[in-house]
């Protein structure tokens, strides 16, 4: 083999090297984007909260019991549509990122042949939406969150073992907080721990049947923090759940994108 022939040989064995070195990355690099980008990362400003990227953290436990396998959170590869059963009438239409430019990551809650149904805001409280299985990827989250609105508490469990119990604010009355099965949509840096929203928020799928007012967000609901502490463990919010802001900061840290959270009464 003469020096051009050998050269040539050596670059197609090195593109081929190349391209099957990417098959077994897609997947991982689908996890990275949901858990594990850089701590400067963040997403684009909305009504002037900003979505934070960073790693979530494991806790440190002990005597944990055996993983269950953790449940599946679709991270969209690409827009796709949302329907209201598989291959069923369209719901609405998805992106790769949230309004606030978070990784689009839902909770699964479903499967059937060529279909996830997923726990969505676009489906609406209560309902499942469809999407197509080849339209995303599936990444195993061991997190979970617990509200129990007549005690005023959020538990935050690990592969099953409980980590962290909060005392929370509540709706109050005439705008109480729903009850169900949601997902975390959003991690969000306020950058002012001073204001209504304290430093920190976890957005839900979950709806209030009305607009919150001074929230980006519309009518969704979400945990956040406060710089009130005197409010937290009364029914007295717009339909969020308020924490002290050093809870907020943990929650911030630790709870993943598509994370499961049962209220219930």
């Amino acid at each position: 083999m003469n020096d051009r022939a050998a050269k040539t040989s050596r670059r197609r064995s090195a593109l081929l090297a190349a391209v099957v070195g990417l098959v077994p990355a897609v997947p991982i690099v689908a996890g990275i984007l949901l858990s594990s980008q850089s701590k400067a990362a963040r997403g684009p400003v909305v009504a002037g909260y900003s979505a934070v990227l960073t790693k979530s953290a494991p806790p440190q436990l002990t005597n944990r019991p055996p993983s269950s396998g953790g449940t599946a959170v679709a991270l969209l590869l690409h827009g796709t549509t949302m329907r209201a059963t598989a291959g069923g009438p369209r719901l609405a239409t998805l992106t790769t990122h949230t309004e606030f430019g978070s990784p689009e990551a839902m909770w699964v809650v479903r499967q059937v042949p060529g279909w996830l149904g997923v726990v969505s805001p676009l489906a609406g409280n209560g309902r499942v939406g469809w999407i197509p299985r080849a339209s995303a990827t599936l990444v195993p989250i061991l997190w979970e969150l617990k509200v129990s609105l007549s005690a005023r508490r959020l538990t935050v469990l690990y592969d099953g073992e409980v980590v962290r119990r909060y005392t929370v604010a509540i709706g109050r009355p005439a705008a109480p907080t729903p009850t169900g099965h949601f997902a975390v949509t959003d991690r969000l840096n306020t950058g002012d721990p001073t204001g209504p929203y304290g430093c920190c928020i976890l957005a839900l799928s979950a709806h209030s049947p009305h607009a919150i007012q001074g929230w980006g967000g519309g009518n969704r609901i979400a945990i956040h923090s406060t710089p009130d502490p005197s409010s937290i463990g009364l029914p007295v919010s717009h339909g969020c759940m308020r924490l002290t802001l050093a809870e907020g900061r943990w929650l911030l840290g630790h709870i993943p994108l598509g994370t499961p959270t049962l209220i219930s009464g």
